[in-house]
């Protein structure tokens, strides 16, 4: 089992993530104000996106003598709600084990150091393993659900994010919310950054399930993922 997964992003006409020459005061409004009305269990990110609510102290991690055995690591928390990053390498370090009123769960791969899950352990911060040098996103999901009952998983972004969880198959619904404006930049963040060129795998199908036309000239679209790409237009 695995919770049922809604990838949701701020995005513009040509596919692009927000920059600052799009000109939007408020633009946090935009993504937040409709994130908050999807109901979710838990939202995530990467590790770029979550440094921006861990810690900004330096942190040393000192040798940990003794090993730390590479094994999922569940705090006792009373918070039903949950903020993931996804973080291979350990590199978000936290002052606190919340963010907001969401306990922190770290997604690593065992290439983390024991002295890095000590720091973890003493913050009581959760995590999980996904893989011993790359992250099995799919086992990663079955954790979430059976250790933390997380049913519904927002994904925040970003495009590489978002394209690992495309790539993978494993999202359920899209959620846009469609900015009037075309960025034009060549080379710029997109939405789904999934891999180079076109290889083996096949383009992902949506079919509607609502738009709602908001803050004047904006939509918010909400894609149902067709999970065979049978379908024919």
């Amino acid at each position: 089992m695995k919770p049922y997964v809604i990838c949701h992003m701020l995005g513009s006409v040509d596919g692009r993530i927000k920059q600052n020459i799009w000109g939007f005061k408020d633009h946090h409004k935009y993504f937040e104000e409709t994130a908050e009305k999807i109901q979710a269990d838990a939202w995530l990110v990467g590790r770029v996106t979550m440094q921006e609510f861990s810690s900004k102290q330096t942190y040393s991690l000192t040798h940990e003598t003794t090993a730390i055995p590479k094994e999922d690591f569940v705090a006792k928390q009373p918070a039903k709600t949950y903020a993931v990053v996804i973080d291979p390498s350990g590199k978000c370090f936290w002052d606190t084990n919340m963010v907001s009123t969401e306990h922190v769960i770290e997604v690593l791969t065992e290439k983390v150091s024991s002295a890095y899950l000590a720091h973890l352990q003493s913050k009581n911060v959760s995590y999980v393993f996904g893989g011993k040098q790359e992250l099995n996103l799919e086992l990663v999901l079955q954790k979430l659900y059976k250790l933390f009952n997380i049913q519904v998983l927002r994904i925040d972004g970003g495009g590489h994010v978002n394209g690992s969880f495309l790539e993978a198959g494993l999202l359920d619904e899209f959620s846009l919310v469609l900015a009037p404006v075309a960025d034009g930049t060549i080379g710029s963040p997109t939405v789904f950054e999934a891999e180079e060129g076109y290889g083996n795998r096949k383009a992902t199908h949506f079919t509607i399930k609502s738009v709602e036309r908001i803050y004047d000239d904006f939509l918010w679209i909400r894609y149902q993922v067709v999970k065979d790409n049978t379908t024919s237009r």
